[in-house]
């Protein structure tokens, strides 16, 4: 499987090796193509420049200080067998961008090959790239970092992988075709308090994509969709176990907020899930513990079926949860499925189980994404609070018309 990952990495973008270089800016330092020592890029020698393959070897750190600029030459990829270690600040983010912003310029990536040490990049900037770094039995962690006009931006392979406070976004996104935005396999993974905006075309995106996934922590994020049908906000799969869904925002996605699908577990709370086709589906044997969640205006707040046949369908425990708005019907089940609902409220129908209300809830600011309930109303009955009913999350981003501001 490792060999079948480089390989593909090898095939696209590097199908073609041209040295191109019309585009090199000027008065810059090269950055050797064989690294068999210790380096560090130093801002006083920037910009640095790539215009052919790189490989650190094992047991090497290339280390590239803040304030920095890196030039990377089209189709030019970085392969990495030792670590890098790229930590900019606030005020003096690293640069890792193409020569130019032309679609014919974009390089290859970063390829982490049975990395030795972990990678680090703290206030880093990828722009223009196919892919942002893809990893075979590596640890990389990324933090504070920014991803404009990159393809595809991390796919692990039995790897460590950690995203933090990190804005990925794909707004006037050029390319077409269908990615996975975080693809990990046989990995652990943790995304949290990243903030990610899905195109507005045809370019088919799911933002978190997992299979066969050893432990994965999903907290404190903003997924907003785009236009594409079949796109889903995180999507986890084939028998992936230990997954924490938490206090995220996920709205406007064509297909599902959250999929949990063959054979997979999950534990999904304190989330607000808005404006999808479905909030959360279940599906192929999986199952998923949804808490102190709010759905809105989704076509089915929950939907449990078995897509493939013969492979079971979806089991779904639902507590303390808000359902407002459903286009369509508040949840969906096929014969082969089961949802429960206990201490559950829903303005269109009492929901069968223990202990549900309906009522009709009343939200912070539903135009700008603020669900937290303030009270709910019920025929023929005081308005009631919403203690321990749906998510309460406290934003420390600003939300405008439904955006996050980047």
């Amino acid at each position: 499987m490792a060999r079948e990952w480089a390989e593909k990495w090898y095939e696209s973008p590097n199908a073609q090796n041209e040295n191109n270089k019309k585009n090199i800016p000027k008065n810059t330092t090269q950055v050797p193509t064989l690294i068999e020592n210790d380096l560090t890029l130093k801002r006083a020698d920037s910009p640095w420049v790539i215009d052919s393959d790189v490989v650190i070897q094992s047991d090497v750190t290339l280390t590239i200080e803040a304030g920095c600029e890196v030039f990377i030459g089209r189709k030019k990829y970085i392969t990495v067998n030792g670590s890098i270690l790229a930590k900019g600040k606030p005020e003096n983010p690293v640069h890792l961008r193409a020569y130019s912003n032309s679609d014919a310029d974009m390089w290859a990536g970063i390829f982490f090959l049975q990395g030795s040490t972990p990678s680090v990049f703290q206030y880093v900037e990828f722009e223009n790239s196919y892919y942002g770094a893809r990893l075979v039995h590596s640890t990389g962690t990324w933090i504070s970092c920014t991803f404009r006009k990159v393809r595809e931006v991390c796919s692990g392979y039995k790897s460590k992988l950690v995203f933090n406070n990190c804005l990925i976004d794909y707004r006037n996104h050029p390319q077409t075709g269908n990615i996975n935005v975080l693809k990990f396999h046989k990995s652990s993974a943790q995304v949290e308090d990243c903030t990610l905006y899905c195109p507005d075309s045809d370019y088919k995106l799911d933002a978190i994509d997992a299979d066969f996934l050893v432990d994965g922590v999903f907290r404190g994020n903003r997924i907003f969709g785009g236009i594409c049908p079949g796109a889903d906000a995180i999507d986890i799969g084939h028998g992936s176990r230990n997954i924490v869904i938490e206090n995220n925002i996920i709205t406007d996605f064509v297909d599902k907020g959250i999929s949990i699908g063959e054979g997979a577990n999950a534990v999904i709370t304190n989330n607000f899930i808005a404006r999808c086709a479905m909030g959360v589906g279940v599906k192929d044997s999986a199952h998923a513990k949804i808490t102190r969640t709010t759905f809105h205006g989704n076509d089915y707040a929950i939907k449990c079926y078995e897509k493939t046949p013969g492979e079971g369908g979806g089991y779904a425990d639902i507590d303390s949860c808000i359902i407002a708005s459903s286009k369509k019907t508040p949840f969906e089940i096929d014969k082969n499925s089961s949802i429960s609902f206990t201490n559950t409220l829903c303005d269109q129908q009492l929901l069968p189980g223990k202990e549900n209300l309906q009522g009709t809830p009343e939200f912070e600011d539903i135009e700008k994404d603020r669900f937290n309930c303030i009270k709910i109303t019920q025929a023929n009955s005081p308005t009631n609070s919403c203690h321990l009913l749906g998510a309460s999350i406290t934003s420390s981003s600003k939300l405008i018309s439904g955006k996050l501001h980047a």
